[in-house]
């Protein structure tokens, strides 16, 4: 799979199709990106994962920005954690990394749980 290709989900079918960005569309989500726009909202656009976005930057030489939560996001994700979801739903519920949310709610002041271990049978 190359870095520019994403499955997406047929609404109609349930299958999974290949989207996959043009040179020209390559080529704006760079200027965009470079004009400030963020890689969630051109993935958004483009229907492909943020991660194609990134790996499109990446490749062409793009220093990506580090993209921390809003005030919003912050207390929504500690909001979410304190309700006994675990850090990894909380960033798939926000859609964004599990790293950025640990490291956006522990400056809140959150003291995390132990991490949960698979139970052997």
């Amino acid at each position: 799979m190359t870095g520019d290709s994403v499955r997406k989900e047929s609404a109609s079918t349930g299958r999974r199709k290949w989207t996959r960005l043009s040179d020209a569309d390559r080529a704006a989500v760079v200027t965009r990106y470079e004009a400030g726009e963020t890689s969630t909202a051109l993935a958004s656009e483009y229907g492909v994962a943020k991660s194609t976005i990134l790996g499109i930057l990446r490749a062409n030489a793009v220093v990506v920005r580090r993209q921390p939560l809003t005030p919003e996001q912050v207390s929504e994700a500690a909001r979410l954690y304190g309700s006994g979801l675990s850090l990894s739903q909380v960033a798939t519920q926000l859609d964004v990394n599990q790293e950025t949310t640990r490291v956006a709610i522990l400056g809140a002041g959150v003291t995390l749980r132990p991490p949960t271990t698979a139970k052997s049978e």
